[in-house]
């Protein structure tokens, strides 16, 4: 089974990431909710990234075609300009995702100034480098990973003040936000010592290839899981 996981990495994560949102479609279908609807949105954003990014891995064959041969030779060669429009979008989506969770003001207040902050200081970096077609936003993952932490703290915060308390286990935004936290987390320190991740360092190589993709796989089951339990609770 791992060996298989291991193998077809790619296809198994993109499956994964669409069942998550085939599930939350049909959450957000039979239960009225325009605040998850939101992160829906974000999880078919995902998907759509995903499966576009991958015309980087068609780039890598030799085709006798003439467009073929342009596109490999211009900026979109990589797919690196594609993942950053997607950082700066996930981080305002799931931004507006808490926020719209939220009703406290401060809280609110506070989601709109950090994306402000990372829209400013990215719009800043892109503009005054030849860096959006190469490489990411600097400590792109140190920022999403302080951001997203903030936000599920504030939704904890709400939800621990709240009678939803009560009945935690039936709000598919409570799975999310550990979700979250959690690949947030794991996923960063990773990113840190990207530098170390060379041909040469096959140990590191393997370990980061093996744990993104188990990483994934429990985030993106997660809220499936998330919307099917919740799903399930609300009807008894």
């Amino acid at each position: 089974m791992v060996d298989f996981l291991l193998k077809n990495g790619l296809l198994v994560i993109d499956t994964v990431e669409i069942m998550a949102a085939i599930f939350g479609s049909y959450y957000i279908s039979k239960v009225s909710n325009s605040v998850l609807k939101i992160f829906v949105y974000y999880l078919w954003l995902t998907v759509f990234i995903e499966i576009t990014g991958a015309y980087s891995f068609l780039l890598l064959n030799n085709y006798d075609l003439e467009w073929y041969i342009n596109l490999k030779n211009s900026v979109f060669c990589s797919n690196t300009w594609l993942y950053n429009i997607y950082s700066f979008l996930a981080i305002g989506i799931i931004g507006l995702f808490y926020s719209n969770l939220m009703t406290s003001k401060v809280f609110k207040n506070g989601i709109r100034v950090i994306f402000i902050a990372y829209a400013v200081f990215a719009f800043a970096f892109f503009t005054f480098t030849d860096a959006f077609f190469t490489k990411s936003l600097p400590y792109s993952f140190i920022f999403g990973t302080v951001s997203i932490s903030i936000y599920v703290i504030f939704y904890f915060i709400e939800l621990m003040r709240s009678d939803e308390i009560l009945s935690y286990y039936k709000l598919p935004s409570f799975y999310i936000s550990i979700a979250l936290l959690i690949w947030y987390i794991c996923v960063t320190p990773l990113f840190i010592f990207d530098s170390y991740f060379y041909e040469m360092n096959t140990k590191f190589v393997e370990f980061r290839g093996k744990f993104l993709l188990f990483i994934n796989i429990f985030t993106y089951l997660c809220f499936a899981f998330g919307f099917w339990y919740s799903l399930k609770k609300s009807k008894q």
